[in-house]
């Protein structure tokens, strides 16, 4: 299995609407993608920061669904939520 991880700093006044879009818009267009196993976000009310992890099957499955522009749309969709540009963080699931 592979992850990805996409970390970011949203701003105080938007952070819960990214969470909840998310939820509602991208965890939904991932669960469609052939090979994508799931995805959560983790967000800090604290200091606004939130991790969107999105888990997959196979190294071929997850650069799929970029290669299709889900991954593009997505941080597109979600850019006016962030506080600063997100990194993201590629990784082989070990356990």
């Amino acid at each position: 299995m592979y992850a990805r991880i996409v970390r970011a700093s949203l701003t105080a006044e938007t952070a819960e609407n990214a969470v909840i879009y998310f939820q509602n818009t991208v965890l939904p267009a991932l669960q469609q993608h052939a090979g994508f196993a799931f995805g959560h976000c983790f967000y800090s009310p604290a200091d606004h920061h939130a991790l969107m992890v999105s888990v997959w099957e196979s190294q071929e499955a997850r650069l799929s669904a970029e290669t299709s522009g889900l991954l593009h749309q997505a941080v597109s969709h979600l850019g006016h939520y962030f506080d600063g540009k997100p990194t993201v963080d590629y990784y082989q699931v070990a356990v």
